[in-house]
């Protein structure tokens, strides 16, 4: 059995929370999580025991006929609401992603519990996790934004701290 950390370390790298919102032409449109990870095939027994760790979910044989060079892959998901409310939150809980990867936990979780209450009934609740699973993408490219602006309008070369002037490498060229 693998160790929980090593899982959590697998998760952070390769894992993906997503929260899926599929309209339905009269109805309010219906809520999904999904916990997957998506590897070359030649992986599968990774995903195997991952699957054994996490006590739940499928196993996936995928192939992508129209790219000719891609090898197929193995998708282990996660999509059954008791299994994510029972075993996949409860796992991330007592064995916290270290990355980036739980801001999307955080939120997958919040929905969850939007769901849980059956407020994903709701045009409210619907508007809720709309804006949840939106939140921090619109975030991430306003620093982008400001990043990227901030280092354009540098006119000058950041401080070197040995007090010492570094002139940049040139790019290996062959002589002309």
């Amino acid at each position: 059995m693998l160790n929980p950390f090593y899982v959590v370390g697998f998760v952070d790298g390769e894992g993906c929370f997503s929260i899926t919102i599929n309209k339905k032409s009269d109805k309010n449109p219906e809520v999904r999580l999904i916990f997957e990870i998506e590897l070359r095939g030649d992986d599968e027994n990774i995903l195997k025991e991952i699957q054994k760790v996490l006590q739940c979910g499928n196993i996936y044989r995928l192939e992508y006929e129209r790219y000719a060079k891609w090898q197929p892959h193995v998708k282990y998901k996660v999509s059954n609401f008791t299994d994510i409310s029972s075993k996949i939150i409860p796992f991330f809980e007592k064995y916290p992603l270290q990355a980036k990867k739980q801001n999307q936990f955080k939120k997958f979780c919040l929905a969850a519990e939007i769901i849980s209450r059956k407020e994903h009934l709701t045009s409210e609740g619907i508007e809720r996790i709309i804006k949840i699973k939106h939140k921090d993408s619109l975030d991430a490219l306003d620093a982008h934004v400001q990043w990227g602006a901030m280092e354009t309008n540098q006119s000058q070369s950041p401080p070197v701290k040995s007090g010492k002037s570094v002139a940049p490498e040139a790019p290996n060229r062959a002589p002309r």
